[in-house]
């Protein structure tokens, strides 16, 4: 079993993993999503967090890839009460003593609080340091329990230390000190009890502008590996890096059972070289669309136009903002929806197998 769920985060990341067997199975968290959905998709994490059995380690990984609201406040809220943080095994976030030795801003810093009271579960695989790859040689690959491996492709450290000036302003605009925490003060946020006609021809050849976001150039990327079968977990990554992550790692073409698109499928986040130079069957898209508009069409068109197998895009909201690629869908490429309720509306989340 491998399994990939694109819970409801609305605009924002938070997907559950869970690999092994049936007898016994294991799990992995990335991101929880924005602020917007606290009070729907952190007590579902905290359902599922609390059905497992154990006084910790019950998760094997919480991997928080980067400092943007909509992947890392509803880790803030989910372990707002830091006798939580033991029930994941490790925590892989980049904090501020990882960016200034080599990150934005307020939630990090709010996070940071909350690990510094169990350092022996933050970036524990990296014993306490960055979460990065090295300028030259292999790439870090870490085995959890169970038998899955991941492997880091993002950050280097190049990209945090570019993030360090726009981290270091926010937090002192905010009258706080860079690496010495901040409390929660939103109400709402605590927890105390213990547990877009799409032609793809036309679109995929539109101009490419890569994401300039430093945020998202820091925010870690992994391969996440089971029984063979292999995922790629993007978060908010460029391109580039990414492609020349994996170029270190093996040759061309990459191929993957699945790909989480970067950036919720932004335009500037999948460019045509990386759509050619990676191969899947299956593209995961999280997102309602809110706010940006993601997926945008040029990301998913340079994905079907690359592709030597048709594509299969799976979408945790059916909204508007996806109704011209639903109806587009046929012999290039398939779009796979959240299942129907009995009214015939469409549930929010949706589950990949790998």
């Amino acid at each position: 079993m491998f399994t990939i769920e694109a819970l409801p985060a609305q605009r924002g990341d938070a997907l559950w993993i869970t690999y092994g067997t049936a007898e016994e199975k294991h799990h992995v968290l990335v991101d929880a999503g924005p602020s917007n959905t606290i009070d729907t998709l952190v007590p579902d994490l905290e359902r599922r967090i609390s059905a497992l059995p154990g006084r910790a380690d019950r998760v094997e990984l919480l991997i928080v890839t980067h400092i943007d609201a909509d992947h890392i406040q509803g880790v803030i809220s989910l372990l707002s009460d830091p006798r939580r943080v033991p029930l994941f095994r490790d925590v892989w976030f980049n904090g501020w003593k990882h960016v200034s030795e080599t990150l934005g801003g307020v939630d990090a810093e709010r996070l940071t609080a909350v690990l510094e009271q169990h350092p022996d579960h933050w970036n524990a695989a990296f014993d306490g340091n960055a979460v990065m790859i090295p300028d030259a040689g292999e790439l870090p690959v870490l085995q959890l329990a169970g038998g899955m491996t991941i492997t880091v492709l993002a950050p280097d450290a190049a990209a945090l230390r570019k993030l360090a000036p726009k981290w270091e302003a926010e937090v002192r605009k905010a009258g706080l000190v860079p690496g010495e925490g901040a409390p929660i003060v939103r109400a709402r946020w605590i927890r105390d009890e213990l547990l877009g006609g799409f032609e793809p021809d036309l679109l995929a050849g539109a101009r490419f502008s890569s994401d300039p976001s430093a945020p998202n150039g820091a925010g870690i990327s992994v391969i996440a590996e089971w029984g063979g079968k292999r995922a790629l977990l993007l978060g908010d990554s460029p391109p580039r890096p990414i492609l020349a992550a994996l170029d270190r790692l093996e040759p061309r073409p990459h191929r993957f059972d699945v790909v989480k698109m970067s950036h919720h499928g932004s335009r500037r986040n999948t460019d045509l070289a990386f759509a050619e130079a990676v191969q899947s069957p299956k593209w995961l898209v999280s997102t309602d669309g809110a706010i940006f508009g993601h997926p945008d069409a040029e990301a998913l068109a340079r994905v079907v136009v690359s592709q030597r197998r048709r594509p299969t895009f799976y979408v945790n909201y059916a909204t508007e903002h996806i109704a011209d690629i639903v109806d587009a869908a046929g012999e290039r490429f398939r779009v796979k929806l959240p299942r129907r309720r009995g009214d015939g509306t469409h549930a929010e989340g949706i589950t990949v197998t790998v």
